[in-house]
Order: C-alpha cells, then sequence, then structure tokens
C-alpha cells in the first residue's frame, strides 16, 4: 500500500474546491477569481501528473484508466441528463424534440463537443476524458526508446497548438485546448514524482519560496492581462504566470502538511465527485432555490464574494454525497473496490 502524500491530498481538495466559483458568472477581471482560473487546470493536471504510478503496462493502465476515469465520466454525465431535462424546460416552456434531447448524448459522446448536431451535456467532465487521453498517451510515450523525448515534443506542440488557437480560433472543442495547455503540467508533475522533487517539507524554505513565486506570479499575471493588445507579449507570459501560479499553490500546500485531517482526506478521495456534480448542484442552487426563493435572476452577475460563498455551500454539501460514495457506490470515486 502506498503511503499517502499529505501536501497532495491538500492539493486535490483545494484544487477542485476552488474551481467551483471560477464556474459561477462573475464580472470579467474580477478578483481573485480570475486569477485563479489561469493556473487551476494546470495545479489539476499537476496533481494527476504527480499521482501517476510509473512502470504500469499500457494493457493494464487502459483497464485501470476505464474504472478510473472511463466509467466515471459515463455515470456522472448520465446523472446530468435528468438535470438537463428540467432546465431546457423551464428555459423553453417544454421538453425538447427527439433531435434536441440527442444533442447532449452525441455531445457527451465526443467529449462534451459544440457543434451543429451535439452540445456539451456536464461541461467540466471533459476534464476526465482528458485526463484518460493524457495517461495513456504518457504510457505509450514511456514504453518505446527517447520516449521521454516524445513526451516533451507533445507538450511543445500541445503550447503551440493552443497559442495558434488562441490566434486563428480554430476550434472550439475545450477538450482539444484543455489537453494543449495543460499536458506540459500533467507531464510536468509526473517529472517531479519521478524525480522526487517536491518530496520533502521544511516549513520555512517552502514558506520563503510560496512568498517569491506567489509575488512573481501576480506581478506576471498582471502583466499578462494589461499586454493583452500585443498578442505576441500576452501569449509569451502565459505559461510562465500559469508556471508561477502553480509552483505558489504547491509550496503553499506544502506548508499545509503537518495539518492532518480525515475530512480533507475525504474530500482528497472524492475529487471525481467534485468534478462530477458540483456543476449540477451548483446550477440547483442558483435556479432551484435563489432564483425562485430570493429572486435572483438566472442571469446574475455575482461578486467575488458571492462566489465564494456559494462554492463553499457547494463543497460543505459535496461532503456527506462523498462519504456516502465511498462506503457504498466506490465506482463514483473512480475506484473498483
Amino acid at each position: 500500500m502506498n503511503e499517502r502524500i499529505n501536501w497532495m491530498d491538500w492539493a486535490k481538495f483545494l484544487a477542485v474546491a476552488l474551481t467551483i466559483p471560477c464556474h459561477i458568472p462573475q464580472e470579467r477581471g474580477a478578483q481573485p477569481v480570475t486569477y485563479f482560473e489561469v493556473f487551476l487546470l494546470a495545479c489539476l493536471m499537476f496533481n494527476s501528473g504527480y499521482l501517476k504510478k510509473e512502470g504500469v503496462k499500457l494493457k493494464d493502465d487502459l483497464k485501470k484508466c476505464w474504472y478510473q476515469l472511463g466509467i466515471p465520466y459515463i455515470i456522472y454525465n448520465i446523472l446530468f441528463y435528468p438535470y438537463w431535462l428540467i432546465k431546457f424546460y423551464t428555459e423553453h416552456g417544454g421538453l425538447p424534440s427527439f433531435s434536441e434531447a440527442m444533442q447532449p448524448i452525441y455531445g457527451t459522446l465526443l467529449l462534451q463537443a459544440n457543434n451543429s448536431w451535439g452540445c456539451e451535456l456536464n461541461p467540466v467532465t471533459w476534464f476526465i476524458a482528458a485526463l484518460f487521453i493524457m495517461r495513456i498517451l504518457l504510457d505509450i510515450c514511456l514504453s518505446i526508446r527517447h520516449g521521454n523525448w516524445l513526451m516533451g515534443g507533445l507538450c511543445l506542440l500541445g503550447m503551440g497548438i493552443y497559442v495558434v488557437s488562441k490566434y486563428n480560433y480554430f476550434t472550439t472543442h475545450y477538450i482539444v485546448l484543455g489537453i494543449a495547455k495543460s499536458m506540459v503540467f500533467f507531464y510536468m508533475g509526473f517529472l517531479c514524482r519521478k524525480y522526487e522533487v517536491f518530496k520533502e517539507c521544511n516549513w520555512r524554505k517552502d514558506a520563503v519560496w510560496f512568498v517569491v513565486t506567489l509575488l512573481i506570479s501576480i506581478v506576471l499575471f498582471d502583466y499578462h492581462a494589461g499586454i493583452g493588445s500585443n498578442f505576441a507579449l500576452h501569449m509569451l507570459s502565459y505559461f510562465p504566470a500559469v508556471l508561477l501560479g502553480l509552483l505558489a499553490f504547491i509550496y503553499f500546500c506544502k506548508l499545509l502538511n503537518s495539518i492532518h485531517s480525515n475530512i480533507i482526506i475525504n474530500y482528497s478521495n472524492g475529487t471525481m465527485v467534485f468534478i462530477g456534480l458540483h456543476w449540477m448542484l451548483t446550477g440547483f442552487i442558483r435556479y432551484g432555490i435563489l432564483k425562485p426563493i430570493f429572486g435572483v435572476s438566472s442571469d446574475h452577475i455575482y461578486t467575488p464574494f458571492e462566489a465564494y460563498a456559494l462554492g463553499l455551500l457547494v463543497t460543505l454539501l459535496l461532503y456527506p454525497i462523498i462519504l456516502f460514495f465511498q462506503s457504498r457506490m466506490p465506482w463514483m470515486l473512480g475506484k473498483r473496490k
């Protein structure tokens, strides 16, 4: 049995919990949400890469990915479909036609695609599908000679695709853009675990590095956001800003390493529940409670305080669901038993 990495439990929990407010409508440029949006995906991918085991055969990892990622992807989209129907009914005053009802199903099969005949169903689950693809790509690269160079080349290619897409908007399929801009951080996580880069925790050193990387990341983020008129400098500053934000996040989580909590462990085990259910639960609160009871309109733009308060509420409501799944339905967490 592998020894738990306590700071990684904190990292997994905080990354998914902080993602919830980023999915709540807010004024563009509102802080701190926009800052988090820049690097939280990189944090999620880094965590996944860090926990990726080395030396697993492709066939075995395919089977493992199916249980950990494939089954949850299917289940959480099936659970989301009734919510989609209810929302469609409230917005259009009637049930969808057969062709309209099939669109989210086609979109799900195409990994949350939006096109003329398909639409995303449970949007956030694109991350699960992307992680499946990246894990298999890494397994393939590690199974061949000079595979590390190939994986590095794929990361550079992805970064290039992301930059070109931002310039020409040649694709709207977020799984493509998501993999393109975050594969490098997934691979970075894998390499950091392999070479034990963040193995040791030293509170004083980690505190210094946290302050340094946080300040630099904020400066780079402000520069990146303010130089939008110059596309070349805007994109050149993007990945350094994300990297420094990711490092600040890692060192902050390492500062929490001495704080052990079963609640955090349970939340860490239930990150798949965050991904699969938080969009639906947030929507239920917004449209089923805030709108009819408190008169909050569907298109209300939330302040950062409101968004984080709602995110905290969703996080608290997910906890008993995670506990139930752990004891009765482990496959909802991506576990076989």
